[in-house]
């Protein structure tokens, strides 16, 4: 009996962990670049199921397994989806989107950091850097200056109205990425493949509102029908209790 109220009580933290992960979410659908998050969970305190089966010439009891038993699961990582977004025409020349894999390479303070947040705009000194002031980084590591006239084509490559390369936009692919905030990544940079840069384009997040509202109402359900499975064990608890102390 006790068990039951065991299992019930990690699928209410499994529940929690989904309602959290979803909730985040659907907080960040117009963040420009997030990649959402998904919970995984594994089994719990597995047991094998055995079938025990007379031997009436050998006076004994075959053991046969025949399979295996969950009796909880907990979570193992909250993995983040790394999908395209949706890229949106904006028309400004300083927004930049991805098409295809890899990161921009920024520097907050002395972090470097990665991003698909390609909403970038020019400061006073003429440098490309983020909404937040952080720099945007060249394939040297170095700040990208972008004149007035500039533009930049869909290999990367800042350009002047003569079409002479000033400099590239550093794109790289990530190994083991780990998220820092809501947009920036941290992680291996390795080279990217096959991508293409668009400017005048924002990348949205990806995250599927709708789904995502469905699983938020499926967790929710589930948790609240999990919690009445507490209060029944509970109450079968109590009254076996009470009987045995009758019986005496």
């Amino acid at each position: 009996m006790y068990r039951g109220v065991y299992t019930a009580a990690m699928g209410m933290l499994v529940d929690l962990t989904k309602i959290d992960t979803v909730s985040n979410n659907l907080a960040n659908v117009e963040t420009n670049g997030y990649r959402a998050d998904t919970p995984v969970f594994r089994t719990y305190l597995e047991r094998e199921i055995l079938r025990l089966k007379p031997e009436p010439e050998n006076k004994r009891l075959e053991v046969r397994r025949i399979g295996r038993l969950e009796q909880a699961v907990i979570l193992d990582e909250v993995r983040t989806v790394f999908d395209q977004g949706t890229l949106e025409f904006t028309g400004v020349r300083t927004h930049l989107a991805i098409s295809g894999e890899g990161f921009f390479v920024i520097r907050r303070g002395g972090q470097v950091l990665y991003t698909r947040n390609g909403e970038f705009l020019v400061d006073q000194s003429g440098r490309l850097v983020t909404t937040q002031g952080h720099f945007v980084l060249d394939v040297n590591g170095n700040e990208i200056v972008f004149p007035e006239n500039a533009y930049i084509d869909e290999t990367g490559a800042v350009r002047d109205l003569n079409g002479n390369i000033l400099t590239r936009i550093a794109i790289y692919n990530l190994e083991n990425p780990r998220k820092i905030g809501d947009a920036f990544f941290t992680g291996t940079q390795t080279q990217a493949g096959d991508f293409r840069i668009l400017q005048g384009y924002i990348e949205k997040s990806n995250v599927n509102a709708v789904r995502e509202m469905v699983r938020l109402i499926d967790a929710h359900r589930h948790y609240e029908a999990t919690s009445k499975a507490i209060v029944v064990h509970d109450e079968l608890l109590n009254k076996i209790i009470n009987n045995v102390g009758a019986l005496r």
